[in-house]
């Protein structure tokens, strides 16, 4: 009995350490930012780019968690406590090493733009200039000071445009000998698939907090099921693009064809799936997670 006591304890705190580094990985947004450089790393190999963990990669990196960061402050000030996720509670208690993160990313990009080229740095003027935007309220409306994610349902498209220029775009301009033009729009419709199929399904996680807010989007305009239909049909064209791309640029390599399956297959189960799981986790973990997946099996795939 005794022992059986000793385990049962020793399991709760086993559980109760994991769930506290599972919320630093998540929240402090190391994970998504991890997504991003990814991102970046799968375009790159579709791409024929063999550069690894180059200037692009890290600025993306730092760039996502100085505005992440940046963005959830902002978030835990404009919040009431009441209707903060366990997220921005999270945010709130470690807000000071948020700031050191959000600062961290600040000064690391500051010092890797230097090494962009002047294409890529082109790029990144307007697209900073959006994520900045998205955040802060200072659009003049009729209806006062606006966000850029209050705008309409422009949210999600937003996001997809800003996503998919700095992990597609942003590379192919630094590295735009290696490319060619029509690859690199084959790659960028891969990727706007694949981010809007995510937007859509955080927008389905918070119809309740944006039908509260006034937000327009496309889940409380069309329902939830017509949305999840409308990632199925996203989530085809994204495969058939890759079948396009890969017996175009790939030279038929079915290894990477079958990595776009698979990304796309599990991508809807996870998605659909995040409809129906309750867990704190599951968006942050799995469905930003969808974003390493393809890159992951293009790795096993080399």
């Amino acid at each position: 009995e005794f022992r059986r006591v000793l385990f049962r304890s020793d399991l709760k705190l086993i559980t109760t350490i994991s769930k506290r580094i599972l919320e630093w990985i998540l929240f402090s947004n190391l994970f998504i930012a991890a997504c991003a450089a990814a991102l970046v790393w799968e375009s790159e190999i579709l791409l024929g780019i063999s550069a690894g963990i180059d200037t692009v990669s890290l600025m993306i990196f730092f760039s996502t968690l100085f505005l992440y960061g940046t963005h959830r402050m902002l978030a835990i000030r404009r919040i009431p406590d009441e209707n903060k996720t366990r997220m921005l509670l999270w945010s709130k208690k470690y807000q000071f090493a948020l700031f050191i993160l959000a600062l961290l990313g600040a000064g690391m990009v500051a010092s890797f733009v230097f090494n962009l080229t002047f294409a890529a740095l082109l790029l990144m003027i307007p697209m900073g200039i959006v994520s900045v935007l998205y955040e802060l309220p200072v659009i003049r409306t009729p209806n006062g000071y606006k966000r850029l994610r209050d705008i309409g349902m422009l949210k999600v498209f937003w996001l997809t445009i800003v996503w998919s220029a700095v992990t597609v775009l942003l590379p192919a301009f630094q590295y735009g000998e290696q490319v060619k033009s029509m690859e690199v729009i084959s790659v960028f419709l891969m990727r706007c698939c694949l981010i809007f199929c995510l937007g859509l399904s955080f927008d389905i996680r918070d119809m309740q907090y944006d039908e509260a807010g006034g937000l327009k989007t496309i889940p409380l305009i069309y329902g939830r099921s017509k949305t999840i239909r409308i990632i199925i049909y996203i989530l085809t064209a994204y495969f058939l693009i890759a079948c396009i791309q890969f017996a175009t640029f790939q030279h038929y390599d079915f290894g990477k064809l079958s990595c776009a399956a698979i990304t796309a297959l599990l991508g809807y189960r996870l998605i659909v799936a995040a409809s129906v799981v309750d867990e704190w986790y599951y968006y942050p973990l799995f469905v930003d997670g969808i974003m390493l997946l393809n890159f992951l099996l293009l790795q096993m795939d080399r």
